[in-house]
């Protein structure tokens, strides 16, 4: 086992390799701007602005903080990098406007002052890796609640999606369709299992997955679904305490593939605004958001039960009240978070409940009656022209 520090020089090495890589592409960028006649002071703010992002995606990705999104971190990035941006310009200034030094060879000086800085930095305040008290305590706060149906070939999956996430959360499957199948996997998994009594709905039975979960915080898993090991110690390392819910994003899971569909991408862009430090606590973005369509994928999510109060989910719709849900949690007072990263893997098949309205016309209808609460009749039947598009993804190939 490699000690500390080993660990420590190993991360200064490719700390150093980043940097080498984060320089030599600078010195490319700006170099290739001087030889198209731009100002070097024009040139060395846009080599340093592509060379910033590329040294943020190489350190936060391979060496501090891989697998794990962290906008505070990002944050934090730009604040010293835009600190040294100005430390860079004046150095290159006093070195070729005062002191007479090539406007070649400055870039080249200017690393004397910058590197240090930005290893310094970086090291003990962008990068610290400091964790929070739900990350060391994830059993304390957070819990996936399985909502099981019948016997699905694909519950297992889903347990094992769970059980191997990086961070051990608690585990409960919930049902309202009591079967040997569902109750041999929870005795081979040592999971608890919890059957409500009345008909199937699935309204209700993902309230009482919420409601047998005793933790802060609650994920409720479809049965289809398989969730990347890192999904946990991101929704964990994104928490405060005041966030009302915590949503990711996801691909298509068909035919044992993850599919990256064009739907997805149309749905992450009209999402990108959320990403924008402030702009997801601000109601009337974050519900334009869903305007122009359910642009999150309801198993994906992670709710704040202590905030939000209980039952969580109150639509009168049965297909489209995760949409439904959506909008009341984004109308409400509060803070929401939006992870960019896909950590979760949407199974799409046959006997899917999806497809079932697809084919039923039931997600035609409650998709109207959701646009109908943002815009008016005559531009909602235009938006269904181009909105029943996405059903294709559900059919068979």
């Amino acid at each position: 086992m490699k000690t500390k520090v080993e660990q420590l020089v190993k991360q200064f090495v490719k700390f150093g390799i980043v940097g080498c890589i984060n320089t030599f592409s600078s010195w490319i960028f700006y170099y290739s701007f001087l030889f198209l006649n731009i100002n070097y002071l024009i040139a060395t703010t846009i080599a340093f602005f592509l060379s910033s992002i590329l040294g943020f995606l190489l350190n936060n990705g391979w060496v501090f903080k891989k697998n794990v999104y962290d906008n505070r971190s990002i944050m934090k990035y730009y604040v010293v990098y835009g600190s040294s941006y100005f430390i860079n310009l004046g150095c290159m200034y006093l070195l070729v406007d005062v002191l007479g030094f090539s406007e070649m060879l400055a870039p080249i000086l200017t690393l004397c002052v910058t590197v240090p800085y930005n290893f310094l930095f970086s090291r003990i305040w962008v990068f610290s890796g400091k964790e929070n008290k739900y990350l060391k305590h994830p059993k304390k706060y957070h819990t996936f609640a399985i909502c099981a149906y019948k016997e699905s070939p694909y519950l297992e999956e889903c347990i094992k999606s769970l059980k191997t996430q990086s961070l051990k959360s608690n585990i409960i499957i919930v049902s309202s369709t009591k079967n040997k199948h569902i109750d041999n996997l929870a005795k081979k998994h040592k999971l608890d299992v919890y059957y409500r009594k009345g008909e199937s709905d699935i309204q209700e039975d993902w309230n009482y997955g919420v409601e047998m979960s005793h933790t802060e915080l609650v994920t409720v898993a479809h049965q289809d679904d398989v969730y990347d090991p890192y999904y946990l110690e991101n929704i964990l390392n994104n928490y405060t305490g005041k966030e009302l819910m915590i949503s990711t994003e996801n691909y298509f899971l068909k035919d044992g593939k993850n599919i990256a569909d064009k739907n997805l991408i149309i749905k992450k862009l009209i999402k990108s605004p959320l990403r924008v430090p402030g702009f997801a606590n601000i109601r009337w973005i974050r519900k334009l958001t869903l305007a122009f369509g359910n642009t999150i994928n309801c198993p994906s999510v992670t709710y704040n039960k202590k905030l939000l109060g209980e039952p969580i989910f109150t639509s009168e719709l049965k297909f489209a009240l995760d949409w439904d849900t959506f909008h009341k949690i984004y109308s409400k007072k509060g803070k929401v978070k939006y992870i960019p990263m896909k950590l979760i893997s949407f199974r799409i098949h046959e006997e899917a409940t999806t497809a079932s309205w697809i084919k039923n016309s039931t997600r035609q209808i409650e998709d109207t009656i959701m646009f109908r609460k943002f815009w008016p009749n005559f531009l909602v039947k235009i938006i269904m022209k181009f909105y029943v598009k996405c059903y294709e993804v559900y059919e068979e190939e």
